[in-house]
């Protein structure tokens, strides 16, 4: 028989209704109580020479005032403050440069619609039979001017497209708004390909 308490002994001591100590009960028995159980494990073995050379002088608790987490917690938001003051100021500078190039690219806008208005005004001095609806663009100017050159022939979007350093898949759009912005119908499709400007 062995001198320690047995699972099914502490079993029974738990499911009885007397109100005595474990170790009561135990001695009654006569029997003690196996309070360790030796472990050959690495882990507690290393632990447990941990504990042993740590003295109680060697442990020193972390304790803080109330005032040093205040000033850490105010120098933390004051961090914060600070990056968004810098993130607002960067984007203000952005939206100012993003600004000024909008209006230096609607002053160039502007300027271009001038140029190509004066133009057409000297188009239509010279043919009274063309009026317009809008204003042409730089290129759809190029593009009448070339009609207006070679009126009455066939004019081929690849010639188009030598003048318009474009692709010749993009001529098809500025001939598009031409016809569009033209109040007569006279820019017709040619028979064998092409288009003519009719007058």
């Amino acid at each position: 028989m062995s001198e320690y308490l047995s699972k099914e002994e502490i079993r029974k001591w738990r499911s009885s209704l007397e109100r005595i100590t474990l170790e009561e009960y135990a001695a009654r028995l006569g029997k003690i109580i196996q309070s360790e159980k030796h472990d050959d494990s690495l882990v507690d073995n290393v632990m447990m020479r941990t504990l042993n050379s740590m003295s109680v002088e060697d442990y020193v608790p972390v304790t803080e005032k109330i005032q040093t987490i205040a000033i850490r917690s105010f120098q933390k938001e004051k961090e914060v403050v600070e990056k968004k003051q810098v993130k607002t100021a960067v984007r203000k500078e952005e939206t100012a440069k993003k600004q000024v190039v909008k209006e230096k690219v609607e002053e160039k806008n502007t300027k271009e619609s001038a140029k190509v208005a004066n133009s057409i005004k000297v188009v239509a001095d010279d043919n009274d039979d063309f009026s317009f609806k809008k204003a042409l663009t730089a290129r759809e100017q190029l593009v009448f001017e070339h009609f207006l050159a070679n009126r009455n022939t066939i004019v081929y979007a690849k010639d188009l497209a030598v003048i318009l350093e474009l692709p010749r898949d993009y001529v098809y759009k500025y001939i598009k708004n031409l016809r569009s912005k033209l109040n007569e119908d006279v820019l017709k499709n040619a028979d064998n390909g092409g288009y003519m400007l009719q007058v």
